[in-house]
């Protein structure tokens, strides 16, 4: 028996709030495939590929406790969504929303200051 839509609908933000609380898993084989043999790889596409997104995975063990929960459970979300997740995507996501925050936290401070001579 299939399990209802709205049932599905109420346990995809739980599995997104525990998913927060530690660094995703995630498959990135299929996220690799498709990275061609080049000349920049050295002609290991796919084994260059895998290696950056263990870096990533690392990364991201290294730091994931310092970005707020809410940002992480909306990156690895958004990771889930393209069915080819991947530890580089989230880590960005990640960056992006701590760097826009800071960004917007200086502004804030400069509103209203006298410029600078």
């Amino acid at each position: 028996m299939l399990p209802s839509l709205s049932a599905m609908l109420l346990a995809a933000p739980l599995t997104f709030v525990a998913a927060a609380n530690q660094v995703p898993t995630f498959d990135v084989h299929p996220t690799c495939e498709g990275a061609d043999a080049t000349a920049g790889a050295g002609g290991r596409g796919s084994d260059a590929c895998i290696k950056s997104e263990q870096s990533a995975r690392d990364d991201l063990a290294k730091q994931w406790a310092k970005f707020p929960e809410a940002d992480r459970t909306r990156c690895v979300g958004l990771a889930n969504m393209t069915h080819m997740p991947s530890y580089v995507q989230v880590l960005t996501c990640l960056e992006m929303a701590r760097d826009a925050r800071q960004l917007n936290a200086r502004e804030r401070g400069t509103v209203g200051s006298a410029p600078a001579r």
